[in-house]
């Protein structure tokens, strides 16, 4: 029997794509542990990172890719700035 404070050592590791995965989701402002599509797709990427041969990679990385997709599309936009916003920008860095 496995308790719950015991190290997983079967189940999926985090490696790069995990760690990927995690900067990407940080930087779209999107937590797992408030989105259903962030969780899976951290799950995702550690069965990806765990993988041994292609059977196992090719799935886990098409449900990633999908995963991210809808993460992507439901993340709330980044205040990129207007032309307006660029001109003023230009002339403080002049006039200072």
């Amino acid at each position: 029997m496995i308790m719950d404070d015991e190290p997983d050592t079967f189940g999926p590791t985090a490696g790069a794509v995990t760690a990927a995965t995690t900067a990407e989701l940080s930087e779209l402002g999107v937590s797992p542990e408030s989105n259903a599509s962030a969780a899976a797709a951290i799950h995702l990427a550690r069965l990806l990172d765990s993988a041994v041969d292609a059977k196992d990679a090719a799935p886990a990385a098409r449900e990633l890719r999908q995963a991210m997709h809808t993460v992507r599309g439901m993340a709330p936009p980044k205040s990129k700035g207007d032309k307006i916003d660029e001109l003023e920008s230009r002339r403080s860095r002049r006039t200072a």
